[in-house]
């Protein structure tokens, strides 16, 4: 059985005094149990719409969601989301805001103090355990989020552009945390980007989308030699499938612009 099922799903927005304006439309797609699927696709193409619809942040409309074969009706602990601005509490420290799903949890304090523990480890942050966020690079801060979302074990992991405001030394250096880090857990992962290469380097399969609305166009398995370093995407046959994805993003790319215009 498929981990995640999008069945026909369709979506829209309405304001108030104004038709509805589709954001998506006939989505649907299987993720196989340890994927890593990655949602690729221009601005405003309802990347985000999807992978909220999944998280039960947004009612369905139209069409469903199965998760392990229920119905997706809100949101739940098997579904872990990480955001691109991070979601840190300012006022805990590292070690308290990746605690605050287990305290939530009820987990006795000794349990919860090892989990918290192996997960700063997983995550390269011993050393900064009593840091605040503000005192934390954006990539530390990232790496926190991560880790505080893992440490409630959810089945599925949901992460929203979740390097798009880095730098690009610090997005490499994440890319390789993130490789890491599925490569232990073997967690399902959705994963929401406009970067080709970051979806090519990190991911098992892409969905391209359409521009708005929405629609999958194709979904192509990403067959790289395993993943050892970014020298992998220096390859010939990493370039090759850059510029393929790449062609098939910038001609909706070029339609949307064309339609706000």
């Amino acid at each position: 059985m498929s981990q995640i099922v999008f069945d026909r799903v369709r979506h829209g927005y309405r304001a108030a005094g104004r038709p509805e304006m589709l954001a998506l439309s006939d989505i649907s797609l299987s993720v196989e149990p340890g994927e890593f699927v990655s949602l690729l696709g221009p601005s405003g193409c309802g990347k985000s719409t999807l992978l909220y619809l999944l998280g039960g942040f947004v009612a369905i409309q139209s069409g469903r969601i199965l998760m392990e074969g229920r119905k997706v009706t809100g949101p739940g602990p098997d579904r872990g989301v990480v955001f691109q601005n991070f979601a840190l509490f300012p006022w805990k420290t590292v070690r308290q805001n990746i605690a605050y799903g287990l305290e939530r949890q009820k987990l006795p304090a000794r349990e919860r103090d090892e989990i918290v523990q192996s997960f700063i480890d997983m995550v390269h942050l011993r050393g900064f355990e009593d840091s605040f966020p503000s005192q934390l690079s954006g990539g530390m801060r990232q790496r926190v989020a991560i880790a505080r979302t893992l440490a409630v074990k959810p089945r599925v992991l949901l992460m929203d552009e979740p390097f798009g405001a880095l730098d690009a030394q610090t997005r490499e250096i994440m890319h390789e945390e993130l490789l890491g880090i599925m490569q232990r857990t073997r967690m399902t992962t959705i994963f929401v980007t406009h970067d080709v290469r970051e979806a090519v380097y990190l991911s098992d399969r892409v969905a391209v989308m359409s521009s708005r609305p929405g629609r999958i166009k194709e979904v192509l398995t990403i067959d790289l030699p395993e993943r050892t370093g970014p020298s992998v995407m220096k390859s010939a046959r990493a370039n090759d499938i850059v510029e393929y994805l790449w062609s098939q993003v910038k001609i909706d790319a070029a339609h949307a612009v064309s339609a706000v215009q």
